[in-house]
Parts: C-alpha cells; sequence; structure tokens
C-alpha cells in the first residue's frame, strides 16, 4: 500500500431533519469574500485570511494565478486518486499545474492554465489515460472546458468590517 493521503469525507452541514436530500442538493458550499482585488485580502467563511497581491509583488501575498492553480491541483490531484483507485492501481500520482496571464490585445487578461501529471511506475500511455479520465471527472477542468455553471449575481453592500460570512 503507498502512503497516499486518505480521501477527504465531504464536510456537510448538518441538517436538524431526517429527510433524504435531493440529487440537486450540494455536498458543501465555499464562502469565500475578497476585499481589494489583488492588493487585499480573501476571507474564508471558516476565519482564515490570506493576502492577495498584484503579480509584480508576490512576496506580498497570493495572486489570482496562484489561486487557480492551487484550486485546480488539488481538485485534480484529487480527482486522479480516484480515477487511480477505481482500476485498482496502487501508485503515488503528482500533479503540477502553471496558469500563466496574458494581455489581450482588446484590452483585459486571459489565463492560460496548464496541468502535468505523473504517476509513479506507470509508463506515458498509461499515465495519458488516466489524466484524461481524472480530466474528464474533475469539477475544476469542467469549469475551465467551458462545461460548469458560473453565475454572477449582484447584492447589497455591505461593510467587511462589521458583517460575518454567510
Amino acid at each position: 500500500m503507498t502512503t497516499n493521503p486518505g480521501y477527504a469525507e465531504p464536510q456537510v452541514r448538518s441538517r436538524d431533519s431526517d429527510e433524504p436530500r435531493s440529487a440537486s442538493a450540494p455536498l458543501y458550499t465555499a464562502c469565500v469574500e475578497n476585499i481589494g482585488g489583488t492588493s487585499g485580502e480573501v476571507r474564508v467563511s471558516d476565519g482564515q485570511k490570506l493576502a492577495t497581491a498584484p503579480t509584480s509583488h508576490t512576496e506580498a501575498g497570493n495572486n489570482p494565478e496562484q489561486f487557480l492553480a492551487m484550486a485546480w491541483s488539488t481538485c485534480l490531484g484529487e480527482t486522479l486518486k480516484v480515477v487511480l483507485a477505481v482500476a485498482e492501481v496502487d501508485a503515488l500520482s503528482r500533479v503540477r499545474v502553471e496558469v500563466e496571464l496574458h494581455k489581450e490585445k482588446s484590452g483585459g487578461f486571459y489565463f492560460v492554465p496548464r496541468a502535468f501529471i505523473s504517476i509513479d511506475g506507470l509508463g506515458k500511455e498509461e499515465m495519458e489515460k488516466f489524466a484524461g479520465r481524472a480530466h474528464a471527472r474533475c469539477p475544476i477542468s469542467k469549469l475551465l472546458k467551458g462545461q460548469g455553471t458560473p453565475i454572477v449575481e449582484v447584492e447589497e453592500y455591505k461593510n467587511p468590517d462589521t458583517f460575518e460570512l454567510s
């Protein structure tokens, strides 16, 4: 057996009701707030605070490229562990992600994300097979391929220093 960390159990808020959950109900909801863009901070509902910084000052905090790379590498890495377990492949794996920031000619910016997957003891063809399966199942990969459901809404402004995330 490898020394891979175990699979995380979904973190579900406790409910007072014993009624069954609907198939479309979320398993978990992350609640995060950004204040100040890349010159501020990200606040997580559990109390964590992470400094943000522009790409030219990464010593002062993390930038969106790093956050995206962290999220995708973690999600793709966990999905890869599941894909390997289903195939009964007992091997250590690694996911490295690079996210490039490019300037658009018309103004604005865009990301070019790239993931690199390696699996100990497997050849290139086998790694490509498992990498493809993991990429097809990973929720963040799906968003990056335009298969997700991002929603943008507006809400009344609240002073971030006098309220807590819900």
